[in-house]
């Protein structure tokens, strides 16, 4: 009893939005780097590549959810839909790299004593890349909930790193142009620790995905079986998988003198009211047999 592939829409969806993100995160990352490069601000510098990451990992997603479009075939019987976990977990390990990038620079910096240059135009660039960030963050995250991608609330939860990176970076630069350069580094180490936050939480939930940890509350999966009158009881509940596809099993009590035709009938009517509760399941097996102690 397995029902089919999620609709080719939502991938399409999904891929729109990740690419239309891409092309903002590529525009932001080039007004920080230049900035960054153009003014010497160290904290800049590291916000800009904080936001080429995101830039990457949008790639890395797209290439993760074409992966995952594939249907299931005999060496993937449960699909592909893993990929597009592992795509959000490769963000994970661009968030790793960054994170030792911007902390080397933030200590040679500290050990340099170069001061930045800061003026009009370094506030106006902050702020307008700020802007967008927001606005990606809220969009993102919109559709991430509304076509049910953990790849995209992903990829928005690594984009709101951007927003506190680049708050930071605003107060180092109002430090430096008011005399303290000593906290333009001390900046970049405090967005290190922001993109160390986003990856930890990123990483801790697909490693939720990929180590099979339950997705559907047994005791909700009980009440919606029991729902049906002719059901008996039911056991060995499991599920896995993510949070919009996702794969469940269990025993379903009947009794005994029942018919095995009347039983796999109701065992259908048990499976169209698991699907209707929780339409995220992409495959329910369901065995049958009779309660315990009445064989």
């Amino acid at each position: 009893m397995t029902s089919g592939p999620p609709p080719t829409d939502r991938y399409r969806a999904v891929f729109r939005v990740l690419f239309g993100v891409l092309l903002l995160n590529i525009a932001v990352a080039l007004a920080k780097l230049a900035l960054g490069y153009g003014t010497g601000a160290v904290s800049v510098i590291s916000d800009g590549f904080h936001s080429l990451t995101d830039s990457a990992s949008n790639i890395i997603g797209m290439v993760g959810l074409r992966a995952s479009r594939k249907p299931p075939d005999e060496d993937h019987p449960y699909g592909h839909r893993k990929y597009e976990t592992l795509a959000a977990a490769g963000i994970f390990i661009f968030l790793l790299f960054v994170v030792i990038e911007v902390a080397r620079a933030a200590f040679d910096r500290l050990s340099g004593g170069h001061v930045p240059e800061v003026g009009t135009l370094s506030f106006a660039v902050m702020i307008g890349t700020l802007a967008i960030n927001l606005f990606v963050v809220r969009y993102e995250s919109g559709r991430g909930r509304a076509l049910k991608s953990e790849l995209l609330l992903a990829d928005a939860m690594h984009t709101k790193s951007d927003v506190f990176t680049s708050c930071a970076v605003i107060v180092s630069l109002v430090a430096v142009w008011s005399g303290y350069p000593v906290l333009d580094p001390i900046g970049g180490l405090v967005i290190a620790v922001f993109i160390a936050r986003t990856g930890w939480e990123i990483a801790r939930d697909t490693s939720r995905v990929l180590s099979d940890r339950v997705v559907l509350a047994e005791d909700d999966i009980r009440d919606v079986v029991m729902s049906v009158p002719e059901v008996a009881g039911c056991h060995q509940i499991r599920s896995r998988g993510s949070a919009d596809h996702t794969f469940l099993d269990l025993h379903v009590w009947f009794a005994p003198d029942m018919t095995l035709y009347e039983a796999h009938r109701l065992s259908h009517v048990v499976k169209d009211r698991l699907l209707a509760t929780y339409p995220q399941i992409a495959d329910a097996i369901i065995h049958l047999e009779p309660p315990p102690g009445q064989v």
